[in-house]
């Protein structure tokens, strides 16, 4: 089982809450919300049992609709099941929630009986008509579940020792030996050839064979198309089609998803319900521009002008190059050795939006428009995020960092209420003009 940090979350619930409340594991498909749950269910419980409902039976499903005496659900339930009755303590995995929501809302009543712990876990759960008719209970919490971080992907190739040694520099803002870091940078370009999609890594430690690697990620890959079909038929969006556009907008390291580029605009009834969509499917995340950087970013949140990534680097990968035997392996090992000669700015930026998503962090970009000797100029920051009462500006480049002037010029017009401000790169980690210049393998430590 591969080690992975929601453990501790799921730990820290069970000691707080002592069965007065259900935790809702949320997240993509594929990201490994069963196996963490399964596995939590057998190293800290006497028993536990997983409940699939995309595939448990008519019964099954049948036993929720009526609760009133609960020493019969359970009769009902566990006889459905065809299992023996848990003991005491033990776990319930509500797998795949979102197909029964009556069991969703029965949470309340099970967590006051007390006997039994429950875990929930589902993709779409928050998507409007899976709740519509149901009460969602207040004894729900929940918890977001991302692909593996760079830090747990170093970890699952038994490099706890470099992730230990990555934050001690950049606690201590030393920079590594030249040597060493071209070895972390290496280890790195793995992770944006692999991606931390828990089976795609651990096909990746067990064969190490990159047409292997990339054959799963294109099963994932063709998991989410359909997925996305699916919710086009069933709600009139058009999420495939935005999905489709993605590596375009990116490759062109636009400012801005295009909306135009799908016929529609960004207030129509359409493209609002489709982004609704895509944003409870976890397939994309979201970075908004805020119209004022100086805090509360959400209060000037511009909707209509926002960039799209894709929850995993290593998916995107997958999405623009070739997929024959001979181009994976060699494009893949050109990538991981810096000889792949194409503009991996969109990698770069996708990963790094995807780091400070999987730090708690809601990243927004800011962009503006100034005069300076009678020229008008445009500006932006890639990513801001608000941290201890500051905004925090983060620039990515993937190969020049001779270009600060977006970074100088915001400092200028922000310098109150700006905190550190960084240089995202492929180079060690230094100081200069005010900036600090943070090789990518470190940025999952900024916390």
């Amino acid at each position: 089982m591969l080690k992975r940090k929601i453990y501790s979350e799921l730990l820290k619930w069970k000691n707080d809450s002592k069965g007065t409340s259900a935790l809702l594991i949320e997240g993509a498909r594929r990201v490994g919300k069963t196996k963490i749950a399964e596995y939590f269910g057998e190293n800290e419980f006497p028993a536990y049992k997983t409940i699939d409902f995309s595939k448990e039976s008519e019964d099954v499903i049948n036993s929720f609709n009526d609760l009133s005496k609960i020493e019969k659900f359970f009769e009902n339930l566990f006889l459905a099941l065809g299992t023996n009755v848990l003991p005491r303590g033990s776990l319930l995995i509500f797998d795949e929630i979102q197909f029964c929501p009556k069991a969703r809302q029965a949470i309340k009543t099970l967590v006051a009986d007390g006997r039994y712990y429950y875990l929930e876990t589902g993709s779409l759960v928050s998507i409007k008509e899976n709740t519509q008719d149901i009460l969602i209970p207040s004894e729900e919490e929940s918890v977001q579940m991302f692909p593996m971080d760079y830090e747990e992907f170093l970890w699952a190739c038994g490099l706890e020792f470099e992730a230990q040694a990555i934050i001690n520099h950049f606690k201590e803002r030393t920079a590594f030996d030249p040597n060493i870091h071209q070895s972390l940078m290496k280890n790195f370009r793995t992770y944006l050839a692999v991606g931390g999609m828990p089976k795609v890594v651990d096909t990746y430690l067990r064969t190490h064979d990159f047409y292997a690697v990339d054959k799963e990620k294109k099963k994932i890959i063709k998991l989410y198309e359909e997925d996305l079909r699916k919710i086009d038929n069933k709600f009139g969006t058009i999420c495939y089609l935005v999905w489709k556009q993605m590596p375009t907008m990116l490759s062109k390291h636009s400012t801005r998803f295009i909306v135009s580029s799908t016929n529609e605009r960004s207030d129509s009834v359409l493209f609002t319900n489709t982004m609704e969509k895509l944003i409870e499917s976890k397939m994309v995340m979201v970075v908004y521009k805020c119209t004022d950087p100086s805090g509360g970013f959400s209060l000037t949140k511009d909707a209509g002008s926002f960039k799209l990534y894709f929850n995993d680097v290593g998916l995107f990968t997958s999405i623009i190059y070739p997929n024959t035997v001979n181009d994976t392996q060699d494009i893949y090992q050109r990538l991981i050795f810096d000889k792949l000669k194409t503009n991996l700015g969109m990698l770069f930026e996708n990963v790094s939006a995807q780091m400070l998503v999987a730090n708690s962090f809601e990243p927004y970009y800011y962009s503006w428009e100034q005069e300076t000797s009678g020229v008008k100029k445009k500006y932006e920051i890639d990513f801001i995020i608000y941290k201890g009462g500051k905004t925090i500006p983060f620039e990515v480049k993937s190969r020049n960092v001779s270009s600060k002037e977006s970074l100088d010029e915001f400092r200028k017009k922000f310098i109150k209420k700006i905190g550190e401000k960084y240089i995202v790169h492929i180079k060690h980690l230094f100081y200069g003009d005010n900036l600090t210049y943070l090789p990518y393998y470190m940025l999952f430590a900024v916390k």
